[in-house]
């Protein structure tokens, strides 16, 4: 029985694979392969790549835009603890990290925001 099954396929014509499909259609087959490895790598690369350490007055404007919003009302606060309330920034965290970014803001029109701390940024000097 088994037999003539396989023959019967092999008469109506070749069983279909993907590795058949992919020997011919090799261009369809490679752009596929691009598609699926660009949507893998959005995927994966926010995933493994980098993270957001700890917020401190090293920070630069540029890992300041990559921490997240916990990050920077920490340091926000830790920022009061240590320094003191911002110029103009108010005696809270949300002060503290709206001086941040608008400093930050300044530092990326500069073009100096992989220098520029966010010590820097709160103070305007950079």
């Amino acid at each position: 029985m088994n037999r003539g099954a396989s023959t019967t396929a092999a008469k109506d014509g070749e069983l279909w694979s993907i590795r058949g499909l992919f020997a011919r259609h090799k261009l369809v087959a490679s752009a596929a392969a691009a598609v699926v490895a660009l949507l893998l790598a959005t995927i994966i690369v926010p995933i493994v790549g980098a993270k957001g350490g700890a917020v401190g007055d090293s920070t630069t404007c540029t890992q300041w835009g990559s921490a997240n919003v916990d990050q920077q009302a920490a340091y926000g606060r830790l920022y009061l603890r240590e320094h003191g309330p911002p110029r103009g920034g108010g005696n809270s965290a949300a002060g503290v990290i709206a001086a941040i970014n608008n400093g930050c803001a300044h530092a990326y029109a500069d073009d100096v925001s992989d220098t520029t701390t966010v010590v820097q940024a709160i103070s305007g000097r950079f």
